[in-house]
């Protein structure tokens, strides 16, 4: 299973772009969409299970990971507005899924936080979107923003040498605050997408200053580096949203 594990994780990303595009062209097949996906996700997690065994890294929050990459990439494909974007994202879909199935396992902090941040981009412009086009089922969005974001931090979590008690104390806070700030930022009068991005820098902002926090390695400068890049991120985004268009 080792030996053809580059070919097998390059094969899960080709699989998701067909299941996607099979059965959501020209219109999306919802009776045979969601089924397939989930037939593919479980079928994808009992692989991952196996080989995690394989190697003697198997981790429960290991092994949710991919299961929130796909989760993620399956609610941000919805969102594509044309099918020439729907195309360029299941291509990068692709190569990001066959990226981090290859890399399963892997102990290194700048993995876990790449990962984990693809992964929080697509959740919340999915959940943001969602609530966009379908407002009727806050409450259920609500929960979904707290739950993804608990197992989403916790798995990131997982490797820091703290307690169990601290990793869910983390994990636990940061959920309900990015739930709360869900609910509040849908009162403002902005597009989905620039919500779902100040969403996405909060959580970015917090995760990563609880990680210097809980590794006794937090000072000033890492807090003005990483506010200054979330100021540059909002900052593009205002200037390159065509405000006339939406209003």
């Amino acid at each position: 299973m080792q030996k053809h594990h580059r070919l097998i994780s390059f094969c899960a990303g080709l699989i998701f772009l067909i299941v996607l595009q099979k059965f959501a062209t020209p219109e999306p097949i919802f009776r045979f969409l969601i089924p397939a996906f989930l037939a593919f996700a479980a079928a994808l997690t009992l692989y991952n299970y196996r080989y995690l065994k394989s190697i003697a890294k198997y981790n429960i929050w290991t092994l949710i990971r991919p299961l929130l990459l796909l989760c993620a990439g399956f609610s941000l494909f919805w969102l594509m507005p044309s099918a020439n974007l729907r195309g360029l994202f299941l291509v990068t879909s692709v190569i990001m899924i066959s990226l981090f199935e290859i890399l399963l396992g892997s102990q290194a902090e700048n993995v876990l936080l790449v990962e984990s941040l693809v992964i929080a981009f697509g959740m919340f412009f999915g959940f943001f979107g969602w609530y966009h086009y379908a407002p009727g089922f806050q409450t259920l969005y609500l929960l979904g923003i707290f739950a993804s974001v608990y197992l989403l931090t916790r798995s990131t979590y997982e490797f820091i040498p703290q307690s169990n008690k601290t990793k869910i104390i983390g994990a636990t806070t940061l959920g309900f605050f990015c739930a709360q700030l869900f609910w509040a930022a849908n009162f403002l009068p902005f597009h989905f997408s620039f919500l779902a991005l100040l969403l996405f820098n909060f959580y970015y902002f917090c995760l990563v200053m609880n990680y210097y926090h809980l590794f006794h390695v937090l000072n000033f400068k890492k807090l003005q580096m990483h506010l200054a890049l979330m100021a540059v991120c909002v900052i593009a985004v205002l200037i390159s949203t065509p405000w006339r268009i939406i209003s």
